[in-house]
């Protein structure tokens, strides 16, 4: 397969097509598109549920292993995780309900999309173009719930008391254990809220 293809090239092989066809490939890159969604929605839990430390799991990590060895293993353990086993483990974590209602919902729809979405075999080449617009409608919708699913994770964490987060407007947030920056410590959360800021706006100089 020919890599780092030109967009103008794209864009010439899809002009003389027939809508159809174009209507073809574009369901096709929603199909990867919401695939995309959803596998950065399941890491961004692991991501989550790894940075705070008042989720236990239930395999015990000795405490006398050094700190970035028992990182690897929590991260070792989440990852190797389905969804619903990582929405068991909240659910032991004092979660409000409505959460983990929500959660369950986004789970319910994740496995519709990996085991059922081609039950009715909706292949592309098989759909005619108002059954492609109407399938692709339907991934859209499933990438916009893994989309929210996203940016809730944290929220969701902080209503439970298991994560701490300072809103940093449009610089976005910052996401620390609960009392991480306190006593001592004080004194680096004016640091990690300056280095935030300047991640941010680096990312937004390099978008543009």
């Amino acid at each position: 397969m020919e890599k780092n293809i030109p967009a103008r090239r794209v864009r010439k092989f899809l002009s003389p097509r027939r809508n159809v066809d174009v209507m073809r490939v574009y369901y096709c890159y929603q199909l990867g598109s919401t695939f995309v969604s959803l596998g950065l929605l399941e890491a961004r839990i692991v991501t989550a549920m790894l940075a705070c430390d008042r989720i236990k799991l239930s395999k015990v990590i000795q405490d006398d292993v050094p700190i970035w060895e028992s990182i690897a293993a929590r991260h070792t353990q989440l990852q190797s995780s389905t969804l619903g086993n990582l929405l068991a483990i909240l659910s032991k974590h004092n979660i409000v309900e409505a959460d983990l209602v929500y959660l369950r919902w986004v789970v319910a729809k994740r496995n519709f999309f990996i085991h059922r979405f081609f039950e009715k075999e909706p292949w592309p080449g098989d759909l005619s173009e108002q059954g492609v617009r109407v399938m692709s409608r339907r991934l859209l919708y499933l990438e916009h719930i893994f989309r929210r699913a996203q940016n809730r994770i944290y929220q969701i964490l902080q209503r439970a008391g298991l994560v701490e987060i300072t809103d940093l407007g449009e610089d976005g947030y910052m996401v620390m254990n609960v009392g991480a920056l306190t006593g001592e410590l004080a004194w680096l959360n004016d640091l990690a809220v300056e280095a935030t800021r300047r991640h941010a706006r680096r990312r937004r100089e390099e978008e543009r």
